[in-house]
């Protein structure tokens, strides 16, 4: 596959079969995501991996601590949280993604979008599907402690599996209307 290919054509994948993904196959998804560009060469990414009872364990403390936001502030105020919540829990595989925060740089997040990136686009050049999520935030400090990671900052997540259709082509920007071209 040729590398523009995966990038026009990798889409969220939100509808995923339950058939497992074999762990050499995670692997090389995780590897493509080790050869992303990192500040200072720090290679500040960290992914867990969870599948079976680990992902099923996380996915109830997750939906607990939704249930409580929810309870406290309103449905409206979670957005697709509860629908996300639903791909996690029938995705096989769940990629927590970490920053290691070493040194408390900006740049080292965007090293940590970069590896996120490469494996949603190595999973996609795999014909496996991937959604990158965000909504783990609303469960932010207790992903944390749920996984005794402290000293590093939760960057999101992933859910890796055969796709069950198609992903949505989304209307995207032309080119004039985010590029400028200073001479």
């Amino acid at each position: 596959m040729e590398l523009i290919e995966a990038i026009k054509g990798r889409r969220s994948i939100r509808k995923l079969k339950p058939d497992p993904v074999p762990k050499d196959v995670v692997r090389d998804i995780l590897e493509a995501g080790n050869w992303a560009p990192s500040a200072k060469n720090g290679h500040q990414w960290r992914f867990t991996v969870l599948t079976g009872m680990a992902k099923d364990d996380y996915n109830s403390m997750f939906r607990k601590t939704l249930d409580g936001f929810i309870e406290k502030y309103g449905r409206d105020e979670v957005g697709s949280a509860p629908w996300t919540l639903e791909i996690m829990e029938k995705a096989p595989v769940l990629l927590i993604v970490w920053n290691t925060n070493e040194n408390g740089w900006a740049t080292e997040e965007h090293s940590v979008a970069a590896a996120m990136q490469n494996v949603c686009l190595r999973a996609y050049d795999l014909g496996l599907g991937s959604l990158w999520i965000g909504d783990v935030f609303y469960a932010y400090p207790e992903t944390v402690a749920y996984f005794g990671k402290e000293k590093w900052k939760l960057c999101g997540a992933i859910s890796l599996g055969y796709p069950d259709g198609e992903g949505a082509v989304p209307k995207k920007k032309t080119l004039d209307e985010v590029a400028e071209f200073l001479e």
